[in-house]
């Protein structure tokens, strides 16, 4: 069992919709204590797309909880649950779906309602992808511009492989600044958002240890080799901050795993 399956387990169990659980409380679910990123790094309790690089946000969010606070000071996070709806988005258990005052009476006038509910999410969504992908092609438009169509770690001016980053991502955050992105190799891209790659907030790449012997290890320490000329257009310091500290955090799990790995190793190990 992974380490953070437990505090899954531990979640599904409960039966009300919020709970604040300390530090403290969370230790004693899991097999081992909580990494140092946790204590650190407020990024560290962000919830993100289930299936990411993140372990521990995807052994909440799987169980149908949502992190809505945290408090590294007083060592406590809060956590509220949220149920799949029918196209897979993750809704609020504590706000009806359809307010009971505007349903008129009897299950034919309900299930209008719901069917029009459907109908203007289904719209709602169909809209929202087109804003969505209008905003991407025009970040893409100022990145090529901003970075000369250079990938800012690899240098690679191939442009059809040049794709827009966003540091934050549009799933946390909705900014298509400019200082929120990198131009990025398609690669280096999907890399970089999950959390195998990063850049700290003075400029300088840190590549996983699991990529060490793959021909992205050259990377690791160097800065950036594009930026743009203009200072105001430069990726945000506080956001690559924040990135970083996730990939900081997908390490120290890493970390987690490896006293486990190296103890079954030298049980095999002959006398």
């Amino acid at each position: 069992m992974a380490k953070y399956d437990a505090l899954e387990t531990y979640l599904r169990s409960l039966a009300g919709d919020t709970v604040r659980l300390t530090f403290d409380e969370i230790n004693k679910i899991l097999p081992t204590r909580l990494p140092r990123s946790a204590y650190e790094h407020p990024p560290f309790w962000s919830n993100t797309e289930v299936g990411s690089s993140h372990v521990w946000a995807d052994a909440w969010q799987g169980a149908g909880w949502r992190t809505v606070g945290h408090n590294l000071e007083q060592q406590y996070v809060e956590f509220r649950r949220f149920a799949a709806g029918p196209s897979g988005e993750l809704q609020d258990h504590a706000q009806p779906l359809i307010e009971e005052d505007a349903v008129a009476s009897g299950p034919i006038a309900r299930d209008a309602t719901r069917n029009e509910d459907r109908r203007n999410t289904s719209e709602d969504r169909q809209l929202a992808s087109i804003w969505t992908r209008r905003g991407q092609q025009k970040f893409r438009g100022r990145l090529l511009r901003a970075y000369g169509s250079v990938c800012a770690v690899s240098g690679s001016t191939v442009e059809p492989l040049l794709e827009a980053a966003h540091i934050v991502p549009h799933a946390l955050e909705t900014n298509y600044a400019v200082t929120n992105g990198l131009l990025l190799r398609a690669d280096i891209h999907t890399l970089f958002d999950l959390h195998l790659i990063a850049v700290d907030a003075d400029g300088r790449v840190s590549v996983t240890r699991s990529l060490e012997w793959t021909e992205y290890a050259q990377f690791r320490g160097r800065r950036l080799v594009a930026l743009p000329v203009d200072q105001a257009e430069r990726p945000s310091p506080e956001q690559l901050k924040r990135h970083h500290n996730l990939f900081i955090a997908r390490e120290e799990a890493l970390d987690d795993e490896a006293p486990k790995t190296s103890r079954d190793e030298l049980s095999c190990r002959p006398d």
